[in-house]
């Protein structure tokens, strides 16, 4: 078959992935569907991307995001130059659940993620990332994992010492194991977490003047700044709200006719973020005085809590290095953060 006659046909591939295979899926624009199953390995994903690339396809490869199987395949094919797109499953349950009929195989599921790479406005940016930068994207998540993990472990450990002591016993040397294996723990993670920032603040150093930028914004710390500029160049860039969304910073809704209920953090994105934004909402309310008056202002005129407050400034620090990303501008001190009236 002729490339250019391919490369006119095929609209979008969708691909499914397990631990071992992965089911493709081709779209033509004649409605046509080509799906086979190949190897999820590297001399398989070769092979397709270097078809693909041959026949000079231009449109978009869809694939979900699964942990860690995706991986491989999405970073080959960002090397050869083809538009990768990894997408969040809620988008992939969103098209099926629309489906009247009820079928779940890993063939339909190639299928629906093809035609979402044909009607789906609203992806996520191309795939970009190199070994490195995932590595880097695991020990975050594994960092928050841990976190998640020791507090609950501490808050068992603790409850447990003050059982102890109020009846006035000595705990067994088991127990005394537990608890310093419990510090270990946390000493390791504080050890990792330090890695981490090094790691991240030394592959910023070829991308220091995006970091600079971010840096000058008041509570953005170099680290954060860094942390920015890896993250978020290349993740979603229509709205502020995306990027408050990836951090898990965004507000659920509760509402039906008249009806409004009360929103939470949906806390679905990166833990990591979050924690470190808050940290950097804190910071920017002790050290700089017009984020001071913004968070008196939340409080006594808004009557938010200290933790509310604290989220909203978050997400406004968000929001303005997000314009400075979009429209490649530096920080405005003399813009106001917020109207009175």
């Amino acid at each position: 078959m002729n490339s250019c006659k391919v490369s006119a046909n095929l609209l979008s591939v969708g691909i499914d992935v397990s631990r071992d295979t992965l089911m493709v899926c081709e779209y033509y624009n004649d409605d046509r569907k080509k799906i086979n199953e190949i190897n999820n390995s590297e001399a398989s994903i070769k092979k397709l991307a270097s078809r693909l690339k041959n026949d000079n396809f231009s449109g978009k490869i869809i694939m979900e995001s699964t942990g860690r199987h995706h991986m491989l395949g999405s970073i080959i094919f960002s090397k050869n130059k083809l538009d990768t797109r990894v997408i969040n499953p809620l988008i992939t349950k969103k098209y099926s659940s629309s489906s009247i009929r009820k079928v779940k195989t890993d063939k339909r599921d190639s299928e629906i993620l093809a035609e979402i790479g044909i009607k789906e406005r609203s992806l996520p940016e191309p795939f970009k990332l190199d070994k490195t930068g995932l590595v880097l994207r695991k020990k975050m998540r594994l960092i928050a994992s841990l976190s998640r993990q020791l507090q609950n472990l501490s808050t068992c450990a603790n409850e447990h010492k003050k059982t102890l002591a109020g009846l006035k016993c000595k705990p067994s040397s088991v127990e005394e194991q537990i608890f310093k294996t419990i510090t270990m723990f946390k000493k390791q993670k504080e050890q990792l977490e330090k890695e981490l920032e090094n790691d991240i603040c030394n592959l910023n150093e070829k991308n220091n003047e995006q970091a600079k930028k971010y840096n000058s914004v008041p509570g953005i710390s170099p680290y954060v700044a860094s942390l920015a500029t890896l993250i978020f160049s290349n993740e979603y860039s229509q709205s502020a709200k995306q990027w408050i969304a990836f951090v898990g910073l965004d507000i659920s809704v509760k509402q039906s006719a008249k009806w409004i209920g009360e929103g939470h953090l949906t806390k679905r994105g990166n833990d990591y973020l979050r924690k470190r934004f808050y940290s950097a909402a804190w910071g920017s309310t002790m050290h700089n005085e017009k984020f001071k008056e913004y968070y008196d202002y939340l409080r006594s005129k808004k009557n938010r809590k200290h933790k509310e407050a604290l989220i909203i400034i978050a997400r406004k620090l968000i929001a303005i290095l997000f314009s400075m990303h979009k429209n490649d501008t530096v920080y405005d001190p003399i813009k106001p953060l917020f109207i009175t009236s």
